[in-house]
């Protein structure tokens, strides 16, 4: 669903509601808002517009003045917000900001972040999904549309940096539902949550469940190009640290029963003749494992093991206002 004014619609399903209550709008008029809705905030000529709604027939243009009085009328939109432009077309405005276009330098002065990660777009609502993986490509951003969690699940490529814009309310489920089987999944994808019934309980909600932002529909692009940008630069920091952790599980998995025992003692601190009295061995025989341990892990120096062994999770969190034992 998507709020213009005091009017709530869904463009997929035909439907309009104003003030609660259904009004009536002819597939014409549903076109036009789906072609505006596609480009919000920019001018769409009546050219355009013509030929979006009239494909291959040759109407007058005050059909077109037609759809936009009803438009108007019915679902009670102000010139403000649906905007004619004279002798040139129409303008949905969706945010009282600058337009976009006059924005956009500051919201991507330098291109390198947007080859970082790919932007999963989740909707349900087919015209806004394509409209905005449409803008995303335009601005040189890898994006693909899902039409719903389960789509996506079964599409993405969970090996690969990436991000999702992602519908609170879907057909099937919700995407707390999708965010909490992400979390199962233990995939590092940073969530910008995006509704068009935003309410403080549900961003708090998104929030608290570890969403990286929350938009509100129509979302304006400024600010959907920041949260993208902010999300696919987490999204690949994500991916690099996952990358590691996985890299060294890998590496650990390798070591044997005995070289993991003499791991834990030389993350802890312990001397090789202290971990050999504690596992009853010669301190010669400590010394080759470790040299063992340092070759499978890739380690050079006790502190690279001590990475390790962060990354494991086998040393305890410091707390520098900690006080000593």
């Amino acid at each position: 669903m998507i709020r213009l004014g005091e009017a709530w619609l869904s463009v997929e399903r035909r439907e309009a509601f104003l003030q609660g209550e259904p009004v009536r709008l002819g597939s014409r008029a549903f076109a036009l808002l789906e072609v505006l809705l596609a480009a919000p905030n920019r001018l769409v000529t009546k050219d355009e517009l013509i030929a979006a709604i009239w494909p291959d027939t040759v109407v007058e243009e005050n059909n077109l003045q037609v759809q936009v009085s009803t438009l108007r009328r019915v679902l009670q939109l102000d010139s403000r917000l649906l905007e004619t432009v004279p002798r040139r077309g129409y303008r949905l405005n969706l945010a009282s900001e600058p337009p976009p276009v006059e924005a956009a330098p500051t919201c991507c002065d330098d291109e390198g972040w947007k080859s970082l990660a790919h932007v999963h777009v989740v909707d349900d609502e087919p015209a806004v999904c394509a409209a905005l993986v449409r803008l995303l490509r335009s601005m040189g951003i890898a994006a693909t549309g899902h039409a719903s969690a389960a789509a996506f699940l079964a599409d993405c490529v969970f090996e690969r940096p990436a991000c999702l814009l992602l519908d609170v309310r879907l057909n099937e489920g919700s995407g707390f539902d999708l965010l909490d089987e992400l979390a199962r999944r233990q995939a590092p994808f940073p969530i910008v949550f995006m509704t068009g019934f935003g309410t403080i309980d549900m961003s708090v909600r998104a929030m608290k469940a570890g969403a990286l932002g929350f938009l509100t529909k129509p979302v304006d692009e400024c600010r959907l190009l920041a949260s993208v940008r902010e999300a696919m630069e987490r999204a690949h920091s994500r991916h690099a640290e996952s990358t590691l952790c996985r890299s060294v599980r890998a590496r650990y998995a390798s070591l044997t029963e005995r070289e993991r025992q003499i791991f834990a003692g030389l993350v802890r601190g312990r001397l090789n003749k202290e971990i050999a009295a504690e596992l009853g061995l010669q301190e010669v025989t400590v010394k080759v494992h470790k040299k063992h341990i340092m070759t499978k892990l890739c380690t050079r120096t006790l502190v690279d093991l001590l990475m390790v062994g962060r990354v494991l999770g086998m040393l305890p969190e410091l707390h520098p206002h900690a006080e000593p034992a």
